[in-house]
């Protein structure tokens, strides 16, 4: 009979030393059973742990390879564009061309600047008048005005703004009314 069983039947043991010795024996089975316990989960956490501060370790290397491989490539088509004015620049026709021809000059290299952004899906953006002022993707220049109307509403913009999908790199400049 366990220990369970002796108490449960209300059992009178004669045998103090039996019923103590069974009671030490569960409790060391108990002990040792929490101990192992306790290990396989100390062992799991090692585990984790170690896998964790792997991953965080990849994560790092990638990050950094990552950024240095976009500023590469940003990079070589900011030293395209360069060439191309360096070379245009160092031509024999650079000094002879008219006001008409540098404009045309400052328009292809527009273009040029333009292109770099949308290989990167870098966007312009300009809010027209009358919209409604918007924090998060305007910076603001205030205009006092009497009309509640207009109150928080864009009377122009100063310069395009830029974003890269809905993260706004630069905020576009605004003239702003406010109702006072």
């Amino acid at each position: 009979m366990g220990v369970e069983e002796n108490i449960l039947n209300g059992y009178d043991v004669e045998d103090e030393n039996d019923l103590l010795g069974q009671i030490s024996q569960s409790l060391y089975n108990t002990q040792e059973q929490c101990q192992m316990l306790q290990n396989l989960i100390k062992n799991q956490i090692e585990v984790k742990d170690s896998q964790i501060d792997k991953l965080y370790a990849e994560l790092e290397y990638y990050k950094k390879d990552s950024a240095g491989k976009f500023v590469e490539q940003i990079m070589k088509s900011v030293i395209k564009v360069r060439k191309d004015i360096q070379r245009r620049i160092q031509s024999e026709q650079w000094k002879e061309m008219s006001a008409d021809e540098l404009r045309k000059e400052y328009v292809y290299i527009l273009e040029d600047m333009t292109d770099l952004l949308e290989q990167q899906n870098i966007d312009s953006y300009v809010t027209s008048s009358g919209e409604l002022f918007d924090a998060s993707i305007h910076q603001a220049k205030i205009e006092i005005t009497d009309v509640l109307e207009l109150d928080k509403t864009v009377k122009c913009s100063l310069s395009e703004g830029y974003r890269n999908g809905n993260k706004v790199i630069i905020p576009e400049r605004v003239i702003v009314y406010q109702h006072k």
